[in-house]
């Protein structure tokens, strides 16, 4: 079965939502999920050709970052003291 891809592109939403969703944002429906695609290499999730990109980075301050290398030798220091006794 050749799928309609123009048909699917006009009906990729539902056009229902819950209320506690950003405006703008919609359900897909279960024929829109034809445009949902990974790439069989790089195992990279696509969107109607387009690559969907996900950040999950977490970057430490110059501050958040001596006050860890703090509390890493604080608690070091404790746990050697403590093992001495």
């Amino acid at each position: 079965m050749e799928e309609d891809w123009d048909a699917i592109r006009q009906q990729r939403h539902t056009g229902l939502r819950p209320d506690d969703w950003p405006p703008g944002v919609y359900g897909i429906g279960l024929d829109s999920l034809s445009l949902l695609g990974v790439h069989e290499k790089e195992n990279k999730i696509y969107w109607d050709g387009h690559e969907i990109i996900t950040r999950s980075i977490v970057r430490l301050g110059t501050k958040e970052l001596w006050l860890a290398a703090i509390a890493s030798l604080s608690t070091l220091g404790c746990s050697c003291c403590l093992s001495e006794m």
